[in-house]
């Protein structure tokens, strides 16, 4: 049975990256070319507070979620 590992990016925000599709191809190919496989992008709508000594991810930012097989 395949065994997994998972990896999350969140991207910079449109402001501080005036270029945004170059930084997020050079990066997901990056990843692809690892063997991390683009499993889901979501748009974050809140403010993680699990431990509040943490930032969290910042209201609006770009996450992506990516797994590959563990060797």
């Amino acid at each position: 049975m395949a065994k997994w590992e998972y990896r999350v990016i969140e991207f910079e925000d449109e402001e501080q990256n005036s270029d945004r599709t170059v930084s997020y191809e050079e990066v997901l190919n990056a990843l692809g070319d690892d063997g991390w496989e683009l499993v889901s992008v979501t748009e974050t709508e809140y403010v993680d507070s699990f431990d509040p000594d943490e930032p969290g991810i910042a209201s609006g930012a770009t996450v992506a979620y990516f797994k590959r097989e563990k060797a």
